[in-house]
């Protein structure tokens, strides 16, 4: 599980699943977190913190912004990974979502480009396997 205990972590530790455009990745969510991100130009890489910095510029950050950080389970990959979602795909997430725990099946995620912005979007696949109730009764009689 990704631990943000500390107030900074970097990410590049961490895998970032990006699937080419119009690939599909199946994912499995395991955790989602809302933080602030920021650039580092020093350190050249995306910092998250618990708490927004007070005086960003100083630190030398870039683009301080809230995100919510998506912790999944690629399983093209075989890995765990984080995906970063702004408000809007965040709550298109939350549609799969809620429809994923109701119907259950697969949660599939892609990249399309979007004039010059690149969206996160998630698919359901619903599963074609008919799931039946388990019914008490004589096996050898079912034979």
């Amino acid at each position: 599980m990704v631990s943000l205990e500390g107030e900074i972590f970097s990410q590049d530790r961490y895998y970032h699943p990006r699937p080419d455009y119009g690939e599909k990745v199946p994912i499995q969510v395991l955790n989602f977190r809302r933080v602030f991100a920021a650039w580092s130009p020093k350190l050249k890489n995306t910092l998250y913190f618990e708490k927004a910095p007070e005086v960003p510029e100083e630190d030398g950050l870039k683009r301080v912004r809230e995100i919510t950080l998506l912790q999944v389970y690629d399983w093209l990959a075989g890995r765990e990974g984080l995906i970063e979602l702004t408000g809007p795909e965040f709550e298109q997430f939350m549609g799969v979502y809620e429809a994923f725990l109701q119907q259950s099946g697969e949660i599939q995620y892609l990249r399309q480009k979007n004039g010059r912005k690149t969206e996160n979007l998630f698919e359901l696949q619903v599963s074609p396997y008919i799931i039946r109730e388990v019914k008490k009764g004589i096996f050898s009689d079912k034979l």
